[in-house]
């Protein structure tokens, strides 16, 4: 059984999309940084009517339910607590902590969750103090990286298909989270609030880190410029795997005789000569 894991960064969607149905005056008019969402973190009547708002129609109403549904029904999987396993990764604030809440019972009813990761959301600290609370965001963007690097990674020893959400949250909880994708090679997934409900958006491999062989393989082209020939035809049959990984994410590039459809020479695009310099001086 393919066993399949979600991280999913949580935005407020629920919350603006509920506060645009609400018949709550006060509710409708609260700002995302205002205190009164940590009192109704702790009122039953709210969190029960915002939870029943989202059941009523779950894509509608929640930018990350209906990625992660969108995703299943493009790829044909049918959920369930045995094969897939969801990772919510949302802000230290009041009102985040609301969406993530109600997301949770959400999610809980089908498939299995794993204990979510709160950073720093700005608002909660500038409280205290404003430059604790830039600092503090800083420092949660760049331990939220290496989470999501850390839990991905476990979860591929494990067996799992990981797979990135990055369709709710702050932006730079978006890039952090897609980058955490790219650089363990998973696969990523994002829908656009104005996107219809099945446009479901998979990207592309945009960065890849090549080790090994792979980097022998580069130092090889780099040197030459570019290989052809009998030559390429010997590097083709010592390096085949590591020259499709690196077509695939566009670090080579090959030509190929436009009347016999032979592939004859190959060279670093110019994002592998990029990531070549970066892989030399930095590595």
């Amino acid at each position: 059984m393919k066993k399949y894991f979600h991280i999913i960064t949580v935005g407020n969607s629920i919350i603006t999309n509920y506060q645009k149905h609400t018949g709550d005056e006060t509710i409708k008019k609260l700002k995302t940084s205002s205190q009164e969402w940590k009192n109704l973190l702790s009122a039953p009547q709210f969190l029960n009517s915002i939870f029943n708002f989202l059941k009523e129609n779950p894509r509608e109403n929640s930018a990350e339910v209906n990625s992660f549904e969108g995703y299943c029904e493009k790829k044909e999987i049918k959920v369930n607590k045995e094969n897939c396993l969801i990772y919510l990764t949302g802000t230290k604030t009041s009102v985040n902590e609301i969406a993530v809440r109600t997301l949770e019972r959400y999610f809980r009813e089908k498939v299995t969750l794993l204990n979510p990761k709160e950073i720093s959301g700005y608002f909660w600290e500038k409280g205290i103090d404003e430059k604790i609370a830039v600092d503090e965001f800083s420092r949660g963007i760049s331990e939220l990286l290496d989470t999501l690097l850390k839990v991905a990674m476990k979860k591929k020893e494990e067996g799992y298909e990981v797979v990135f959400n990055p369709t709710g949250g702050m932006k730079p909880h978006v890039i952090t989270c897609a980058l955490a994708g790219f650089m363990t090679g998973s696969e990523i997934y994002y829908i656009h609030e104005e996107f219809e409900k099945k446009d479901i958006v998979i990207l592309p491999p945009l960065l890849y880190l090549p080790r090994g062989r792979e980097i022998e393989l580069m130092k090889e082209i780099r040197k030459s410029g570019a290989i052809s020939g009998y030559n390429y035809e010997k590097l083709k049959k010592e390096y085949r795997e590591e020259i499709d990984r690196l077509l695939t994410y566009s670090i080579v590039e090959v030509d190929t005789d436009e009347q016999t459809g032979k592939e004859y020479r190959i060279r670093l695009t110019n994002k592998g000569k990029l990531v070549y310099t970066w892989l030399v001086n930095f590595l």
